[in-house]
């Protein structure tokens, strides 16, 4: 049985950043209920997005949680700027730090009131969540490669949703799932048939001249593969 609704989350990476108040209000007014931000540091990944005040004024005009997924190499010296940006979750990679700093930054996610959660690489096996998921609101896997938007859909990933989702079920049923990456209405509810239940979509909602139909395919494509999950 699940114990998370399906949520469709929209990544700013993917919207015109000189327009991003008008692209935020317009996927707000398309019925989305979180949004997804990515912090990256040049370093971690080759490229830079956007920083704290941004993800602040995003959170001011939102009205909805905003999800962010820190791609750096040392995401716990900002935690404490994100809380004050009004973050509601923040992710870190498995692969950062020592198992001590992982640790360390997770709890202190929790402390500050956010949800915590961990990512994993496409090249990175579902077993390395088991040294922090009992700090973990939730686990994304990656269906690319992380840094750039655009790309696409590696459905090698689905069997590693699978050992997620038992993974988690296994210490807490309550801990989310989530994909990024290529994330579209041909392979959603595939990816929710496999066991996630929070789907970060980029080019395939912000390029979409309707939203609010957008959305709406997206989200029913996605209850339809978790329903296929139920009933296995």
């Amino acid at each position: 049985m699940r114990n998370h609704p399906i949520i469709i989350n929209p990544s700013l990476l993917a919207c015109d950043f000189l327009r991003l108040e008008k692209s935020v209000k317009e996927a707000v007014a398309a019925g989305v209920p979180m949004l997804h931000a990515d912090v990256m540091d040049g370093v971690y990944v080759p490229n830079i997005s956007f920083g704290f005040d941004i993800i602040k004024k995003t959170v001011g005009v939102a009205g909805v949680p905003v999800d962010v997924h820190m791609m750096t190499v040392a995401p716990w010296e900002y935690i404490d700027r994100l809380s004050d940006a009004g973050a509601y979750s923040v992710t870190i990679h498995s692969d950062v730090g020592d198992v001590c700093s992982r640790r360390g930054a997770l709890a202190h996610i929790r402390n500050l009131g956010m949800r915590s959660a961990v990512a994993l690489k496409p090249g990175y096996p579902a077993s390395d969540i088991r040294d922090v998921i009992d700090l973990c609101d939730m686990v994304l896997v990656m269906t690319v490669e992380p840094g750039f938007g655009g790309q696409k859909f590696m459905d090698g990933m689905l069997p590693k949703v699978e050992e997620v989702r038992r993974i988690a079920d296994s210490v807490d049923p309550k801990i989310s799932v989530q994909v990024d990456g290529g994330i579209n209405e041909d392979n959603i509810s595939l990816a929710a048939s496999a066991g996630a239940d929070n789907f970060v979509v980029g080019t395939s909602f912000f390029g979409a001249e309707n939203k609010k139909d957008k959305y709406g395919k997206l989200l029913g494509a996605a209850e339809n593969g978790a329903s296929r999950e139920a009933r296995d």
